[in-house]
């Protein structure tokens, strides 16, 4: 079943069969019309795109810290960064938070980033831990001096690693280069 606070048409559903409801039962019991009866299945729908609206859910949190890792690189912006990168953050090259911050900010210098279009994306959320793979072509800016070495985009496959914190943020505790340009590597592999 679709999940309510992401989608809302369970609510317009509910909506339709009260309405339906409501007919029937203005049709058998004409005395007990009231106007305001036809007002219940608008105030459903209103609720149901209310909560969807202002309830944020997981999946839109993760991407949201997506989002923001994004727009970091695109702005060149390291305190984003630090932002959404977990202090206890690990992987097998960067062993702390403030060695993948020093990385990233070794690749505002040589990759500056003006578009990334995502071309997969899966997502799989347990309990406080989620894990996002994604497949996204990175498109360097002009300036750039990965563009102007000759390489304008880049595909880029990863396995992102997430946990939830106290305060119900999403931040990123692991990260695991998968391909390059539709090859194999991992982060042994990547130049500093």
């Amino acid at each position: 079943m679709w999940n309510v606070y992401d989608y809302p048409f369970t609510g317009i559903g509910i909506a339709i069969l009260v309405m339906v409801g409501l007919w029937i039962f203005r049709a058998v019991r004409p005395n007990k019309k009231k106007w305001w009866q036809l007002a219940i299945p608008i105030l459903i729908v209103i609720a149901a795109a209310a909560v969807s609206y202002f309830v944020q859910t997981d999946k839109e949190k993760i991407l949201g810290t997506i989002n923001k890792g994004i727009k970091a690189f695109k702005e060149q912006k390291i305190e984003l960064i630090k932002g959404i990168i977990s202090d206890d953050y690990g992987d097998s090259k960067h062993s702390s938070k403030t060695y993948i911050v020093a990385y990233c900010q070794g690749l505002f210098e040589t990759a500056a980033v003006e578009k990334v279009t995502f071309l997969s994306q899966q997502m799989q959320i347990e309990n406080d831990k989620a894990v996002f793979t994604l497949e996204a072509m990175v498109k360097f800016a002009e300036q750039s001096r990965v563009a102007q070495m000759g390489k304008s985009f880049l595909i880029v496959k990863a396995r992102i690693h997430f946990k939830k914190t106290i305060d119900k943020k999403w931040q990123i505790n692991n990260t695991e280069i998968l391909e390059l340009d539709r090859k194999a590597i991992n982060w042994g592999q990547v130049p500093n």
